[in-house]
């Protein structure tokens, strides 16, 4: 148990980084492109530690075909919608709301795996929910009632949130399939197999990008990697109703961060919003 929750904390230590990289890449080279050469990286990383740890291609049924599908189309959703937001709001606003995922990865684990959440962990996946409601509701009025000008990534933050709420149960039901490192790549792959007629379809542009701009597009590949390796290694020693929470302490760290050193200052209804899904979160993990 602890090492998995040790795992879900190094999870969230390397997502807080991947948030301001991600943000990063995405105004450096444009969301979908950042989202696309980063994925591409993670793929070669995932599948050189598989490689490494002996993996091998396993033999797949019916129902893992669909477990598969299940999370491209999440994945693809959840990571599209995070690139986008961070390219265009606030990580003081957007992050909290996307920290809710937890809540959401929480319950289908109840359904899914059996997983069971004590009377606390239920009072924090209330908190959490009050607070992404929170913060939402102050960014809209932060924004001098302009609701069109911020809605777009807000609604790409509760995107990301249930996206990845969907996709971390269904990697922790595909890593006993092909292993905690390679269920990162094949996720990743199967993300892009679904991403790049869209992509073609709709002439968006994913040229390498050039001299400096890779620095974050890489960090961003690294670092999303590397929290996804922690949680799907962390799910293996610990139910996901407790390592998940644990991993989204990655708002917290975030938003002290755009705080600290981008200096954003949000209005007191969302840093209440902000504190309200962190307490709810710490609560979780109890």
């Amino acid at each position: 148990m602890l090492a998995g929750m040790l795992l879900g904390l190094g999870a969230s230590a390397s997502w807080a980084l991947a948030n301001v990289a991600v943000q990063r890449a995405g105004r450096a080279v444009g969301a979908l492109r950042a989202l696309f050469w980063a994925q591409v990286l993670g793929i070669a990383m995932s599948g050189l530690g598989a490689l490494a740890m002996g993996g091998r291609l396993p033999a797949l049924t019916a129902a893992d075909g669909g477990w598969l599908a299940l999370a491209a189309v999440s994945g693809l959703a959840a990571y599209s919608c995070l690139f986008y937001a961070f390219e265009h709001g606030r990580l003081t606003i957007a992050v909290p709301i996307m920290s809710s995922w937890a809540v959401l990865s929480s319950g289908l684990s109840l359904l899914l795996f059996h997983d069971r959440l004590t009377a606390m962990q239920l009072v924090g996946s209330a908190t959490v929910i009050a607070g992404a409601v929170v913060v939402g509701r102050h960014a809209q009025l932060e924004n001098g009632g302009r609701v069109g000008a911020t809605r777009s990534w807000l609604w790409a933050s509760v995107g990301a949130a249930i996206g990845f709420g969907i996709l971390i149960p269904t990697m922790r039901r595909l890593t006993p399939v092909f292993g905690p490192v390679a269920t990162i790549g094949v996720v990743y792959a199967a993300d892009l197999v679904l991403a790049l007629p869209l992509a073609l379809w709709f002439r968006v542009g994913l040229a390498p990008p050039e001299g400096i701009s890779w620095l974050p597009v890489f960090l961003a590949g690294l670092l999303e990697t590397a929290g996804s390796v922690s949680i799907t290694l962390g799910m293996q020693r610990a139910p996901v109703a407790i390592v998940s929470p644990l991993a989204s302490l990655a708002s917290t760290l975030t938003v002290l961060y755009a705080w600290a050193i981008l200096r954003e200052r949000p209005a007191v209804g969302v840093l209440v919003g902000a504190a309200l899904v962190s307490v709810g979160v710490v609560v979780l993990a109890i």
